[in-house]
């Protein structure tokens, strides 16, 4: 049995549901390969994992493959989300209305590379990243709850909402990158280069159970929701629950709905280059980094484009 090890891009929770109830069937099975989710490492984030011989794959961004050490040794293979979920809150008390009041403070970003979006922003609003102090936030709000950062990163479906619970909605200030036409995806499944070409058919194999996972997710969520309690215990159903409601919000969207579930659009590769290009002057070549032959190979039932609008709500 050929083992595949998929490093998460956080903890394991209802944003990785398709891909735990993967797991959890071992839909990839019959076709000899076991799939494994390992949860997130902070010392070996994502595509580092399969730099570094940890992982044979990663859910991660078309920037975290761009921007990682070695982006010729890895491929983009599919998503699943097709908007960026990520917010950034501040808190009008602290004066704070427009994303220019939050130069000189600082803000809480993901360590690791996780930042590019943040400082596209900041670009396109004219402001210098020298006057915005970028701080490393860990897997908790903190911080921001207790005022050592004026704003910080967080997910519409995860940290937003424990921010939410403690901070009146009237003080809140939200600025998203959406706003400013600058949002970078953050779903895909990265996979290691010389497995796609030496072993297409664990590759396919694994891409076709992902999608199986995320269609019987989208038909069955109480099914997937099983899988998700299962693999994150102290998080509750509701929770869990919740956050699986907007995290297909994210994701029967846009490119799902014209090219099918899972379709790696070239789209969101090419705007984390220009994001690069527009604050580093420089990008990858993005053509030989995508690789959507394995997806366009998945059994026609598990990409279509018709998926029931109120599973999305």
């Amino acid at each position: 049995m050929r083992v595949i090890r998929i490093r998460l891009l956080w903890h394991k929770q209802a944003q990785f549901a398709g891909y735990l109830l993967a797991e959890k069937l071992q839909l990839a099975r019959k076709a000899g390969v076991e799939i494994v989710c390992e949860g997130l490492d902070f010392s070996c984030k994502h595509v580092a994992s399969i730099l570094t011989g940890q992982a044979e794959m990663a859910v991660a961004s078309p920037a975290h493959l761009m921007e990682s050490a070695d982006p010729d040794r890895l491929r983009w293979l599919m998503t699943i989300q097709q908007k960026s979920p990520l917010v950034y809150p501040a808190r009008r008390s602290d004066g704070i209305s427009e994303l220019g009041d939050l130069r000189g403070r600082k803000v809480g970003v993901w360590p690791g590379g996780e930042d590019l979006e943040f400082r596209w922003m900041l670009h396109h609003a004219g402001i210098s990243e020298a006057d915005v102090e970028r701080v490393e936030m860990p897997d908790t709000v903190t911080p921001f709850l207790d005022g050592e950062t004026s704003s910080g990163q967080m997910t519409v479906y995860h940290e937003l909402h424990a921010v939410e619970d403690q901070i009146p909605a009237s003080d809140l200030v939200l600025f998203d990158a959406q706003t400013l036409n600058c949002s970078i995806l953050k779903d895909g499944l990265v996979a290691d280069a010389g497995l796609c070409r030496d072993e297409p058919q664990v590759v396919q194999a694994v891409v076709d159970a992902v999608l199986e996972g995320w269609s019987m997710t989208i038909e069955d969520p109480e099914q997937a929701l099983d899988a998700c309690c299962e693999a994150r215990p102290d998080m509750s159903r509701a929770m869990h629950a919740d956050q699986l409601r907007q995290i297909l919000d994210l994701s029967l969207v846009g490119a799902t709905r014209t090219q099918g579930l899972g379709y790696p659009d070239p789209a969101h590769m090419e705007r984390a280059a220009q994001a690069m290009r527009d604050i580093e002057g420089h990008a990858p070549d993005t053509g030989p980094l995508r690789d959507a032959r394995f997806w366009e190979a998945a059994p026609d039932q598990f990409r279509r484009t018709e998926w029931p609008a109120e599973r999305s709500k």
